[in-house]
């Protein structure tokens, strides 16, 4: 099998990967309970989210060590746009439970983590 290299992910890009494969299965997830929509396909407004999702991710200037784009300093995507998946996140976060629950989990201890580290960050500022 000479010459049948897979081609390994850099760890730095590990999690940017993980988020381009999510984002769509949260996506369709949505579109199923919300439109409707049966099997593989998307409903006109979810494909075009989800095109714009991958698209921005594509252009993310923060691949490297990515954490979720909540946790973001600088929001790329349009504030419509941003709106649309944040109520895509709402709704499919809670059910990614039972069908990614690693993922899920990890989700929220990073989140706490996160907020922790604001409260401190804001606490270190208030003392000073």
């Amino acid at each position: 099998m000479k010459g049948t290299k897979t081609q390994k992910t850099p760890k730095e890009l590990k999690a940017w990967e993980k988020e381009k494969k999510l984002i769509p299965v949260m996506i369709r997830k949505y579109c199923h309970g919300k439109h409707k929509a049966k099997g593989e396909e998307l409903c006109e407004e979810c494909r075009a989210l989800t095109e714009y999702a991958l698209f921005r991710l594509e252009k993310c200037p923060f691949k490297v060590n990515k954490k979720f784009c909540s946790f973001c300093r600088v929001h790329c995507y349009k504030p419509d746009m941003r709106e649309r998946i944040k109520d895509v996140m709402k709704w499919a976060g809670p059910r990614m439970i039972f069908t990614h629950p690693i993922f899920a989990f990890r989700h929220v201890f990073q989140m706490i983590g996160y907020k922790r580290k604001l409260r401190k960050e804001a606490k270190a500022k208030a003392n000073v």
